[in-house]
């Protein structure tokens, strides 16, 4: 008996310890984010901030009544681009966009950082917030040149300083700004007797 018991010992000594399970993440939980991301998220805001008023002020037209393509330096005068008043004008959009998003994500970041409830799982939301008010005053300008908010007009009647409020504002109040889309939408694409579908999406 007492032979069966040390080879038991002996067996169980011998065989291979069990690993861990790894613990289960809890993705309900909020994590703060690290004073280390902050920083950098607090670096890319500046930058973003300085990169975007420089070049909105580089492709600003000095007249409204430019006839052909003109040549703008860049980085002290390590690119050159070409670019027409059309071009200028969209040029002024996608900054003009960027930078009213820009407004609008940096006065969120710096409120939650400063009432310590900063938490990264947004930080692809910082990230990508230019970017979508880029798109988006795109699209609201689109809509305006093309006569669905407004009465459609030439570029050379049109107003940089007035581009560039709409595309800003259109960056810093995007929810405002696709309201007015899908009500242009809506309007544009409207059916009086829609066919309902089973198993239909909910936007």
């Amino acid at each position: 008996m007492a032979t069966d018991a040390s080879s038991a010992l002996s067996a169980a000594a011998a065989a291979p310890a069990k690993a861990p399970e790894p613990p289960i993440e809890d993705f309900s939980i909020a994590k703060p984010m690290t004073k280390g991301t902050r920083l950098l998220f607090g670096i890319y805001m500046m930058a973003l901030n300085v990169l975007l008023v420089y070049l909105l002020i580089k492709i600003w037209p000095e007249k409204s009544t430019q006839t052909a393509a003109e040549t703008v330096a860049l980085f002290w005068n390590q690119f050159h681009i070409s670019v027409t008043l059309e071009i200028r004008y969209l040029l002024i959009v996608v900054l003009a966009g960027g930078l009213g998003s820009y407004v609008h994500a940096a006065t969120s970041f710096a409120d939650f950082v400063g009432n310590r409830r900063c938490y990264a799982s947004w930080a692809w939301w910082y990230v990508l917030r230019p970017f979508i008010g880029i798109a988006l005053a795109l699209m609201v300008y689109f809509a305006v040149r093309g006569g669905l908010i407004g009465a459609s007009t030439g570029a050379d009647a049109l107003s940089p300083y007035g581009i560039g409020a709409v595309a800003g504002l259109a960056g810093m109040f995007s929810k405002q700004a696709t309201d007015k889309l899908r009500e242009v939408f809506e309007t544009l694409f409207k059916t009086d007797n829609p066919p309902d579908r089973s198993d239909k999406l909910t936007g």
